[in-house]
């Protein structure tokens, strides 16, 4: 992994996972409560693939990748997700989806926009010149006390057949991230 990070952790259990947390240091008692993820939920992100650990500092790894969508001079925000439990959470990002093991920037783009936008491949064009890739060290909201490298690629793409006020979106069923169940969108 980039930046020093310590050697990778390959855990085989939650419960495993669940030892390599209090072992760390990091306080998961709240998790799962209201917007904060589940221990069970960190967990699925390894086992996707979408997620690792490393130790020598204790440190989540996420690939993510980040959609401007602009119209009209304003940018595409998602404000809030109405979460499975009933909970809210704000935001306050583009479309953004964390990345699968092998997944391609452009592969990504469009699963994240199917799954949060419900639009169309054919309603899609991405301008691949804009691509930038940052690396962003922070504690996640998700998963408070843990600490997280995002590896972020963010790319403009244009989209057709978007509403031009505020909307809503049902996150798309089987995507694997059943722990939101709506998208709150704004033009800002």
């Amino acid at each position: 992994m980039t930046g020093g990070a310590g050697r990778m952790r390959d855990l085989h259990s939650l419960d495993e996972l669940q030892e390599w947390l209090r072992s760390n240091g990091i306080p998961c008692e709240s998790w799962g409560i209201g917007a904060v993820k589940s221990v069970r939920n960190l967990w699925d992100e390894i086992t996707s693939g979408e997620a690792t650990l490393s130790d020598d500092p204790p440190l989540r790894h996420v690939s993510v990748v980040s959609v401007r969508i602009r119209q009209d001079g304003k940018q595409l925000t998602e404000v809030g997700q109405l979460m499975a439990g009933g909970a809210v959470r704000k935001r306050n990002s583009p479309p953004t989806e964390k990345m699968k093991p092998g997944e391609t920037v452009v592969a990504a783009v469009l699963r994240c926009l199917a799954e949060e936008l419900g639009v169309r491949e054919t309603d899609v064009t991405i301008d691949a010149q804009s691509l930038s890739v940052a690396v962003e060290k922070v504690v996640s909201p998700s998963y408070p006390g843990l600490p997280s490298e995002y590896r972020l690629h963010s790319v403009d793409a244009q989209v057709s057949g978007l509403p031009r006020t505020s909307f809503t979106t049902e996150e798309a069923s089987g995507s694997g991230d059943a722990v939101i169940s709506t998208h709150y969108w704004e033009w800002r």
